[in-house]
């Protein structure tokens, strides 16, 4: 196909795909599965609760399953499902699942600090490592991380989720790299602050203040994400890999310091 014949709304469609989104029982994932599903793909909607995950199922018409993905026979297990399921139309994966453990440095135990990798950065990697080579066979595909500002800038409390946030973004410059010969495209999506995606939010004059900074004007909502993350999965980006697309109203690109202009 020439350029001068692409519909590119075409481009957006992604019938008879079939993906994984990891972290699909409310919010973000919640809201990924739909905007999948809208523009004609299947999902096989995973979450550590599986009656959510059975919900966001039935919401969007597509499958569930209950795992806890930062143990690797689990994610292998999901991922076995994927192939039952799809099979070569197995086509990518959305990869929501990261909690923050807020703490300050010095208080983190050894067993805080595994635990925050593991719920950010090592089941991304595992992901990539099962879901990878399986996309290729298939012909390619894509697989989409959620980072976060904390991956980008200094937040208060969550030094260690912002280290393994940015290593995501890396994980996703890296992992493009290496599948990028066989098809599969790899990026990240790093969300500011988003209403209902387990952000606990700060009393209403606080709330303003933050919003008040936001060059938009306002907090993100899920679907702010779920936007982003359907062109990164679409032949839209087909030219697409290992990036970070800040989703963010803006606020990573404004410094913490007072103006000194008048």
């Amino acid at each position: 196909m020439t350029d001068s014949n692409i519909h590119y709304p075409d481009l957006l469609r992604l019938d008879g795909k079939g993906f994984v989104v990891l972290g699909a029982g409310a919010g973000i994932g919640r809201e990924v599965s739909r905007a999948l599903t809208q523009n004609g793909a299947q999902v096989l909607c995973v979450d550590l609760k599986g009656e959510v995950a059975a919900e966001t199922a039935s919401l969007v018409g597509g499958l569930s399953m209950a795992a806890d993905i930062t143990q690797r026979a689990q994610l292998e297990q999901v991922f076995a499902k994927a192939k039952d399921s799809f099979g070569t139309r197995f086509s990518g994966v959305v990869d929501v699942v990261g909690i923050t453990l807020p703490n300050f440095l010095p208080d983190y135990s050894d067993d805080d600090i595994d635990r925050q990798f593991d719920l950010v950065l090592k089941h991304a990697i595992m992901t990539i490592q099962i879901a990878g080579p399986m996309l290729a066979a298939n012909g390619g595909g894509s697989i989409t991380l959620i980072g976060s500002l904390a991956g980008f800038v200094s937040t208060r409390k969550a030094l260690l989720y912002g280290l393994a946030k940015g290593a995501v973004h890396q994980l996703a410059a890296f992992a493009g790299h290496e599948f990028g010969p066989h098809g599969v495209r790899v990026n990240a999506v790093a969300p500011g602050r988003i209403q209902n995606s387990g952000t606990i939010f700060p009393d209403p004059d606080r709330w303003k203040a933050i919003e008040a900074a936001i060059p938009l004007g306002r907090v993100g909502t899920p679907a702010d994400i779920a936007g982003p993350v359907l062109f990164l999965a679409s032949d839209l980006a087909r030219y697409v890999t290992g990036n970070t697309i800040a989703a963010d109203g803006g606020i990573s690109k404004v410094t913490a310091l007072p103006s000194s202009l008048v």
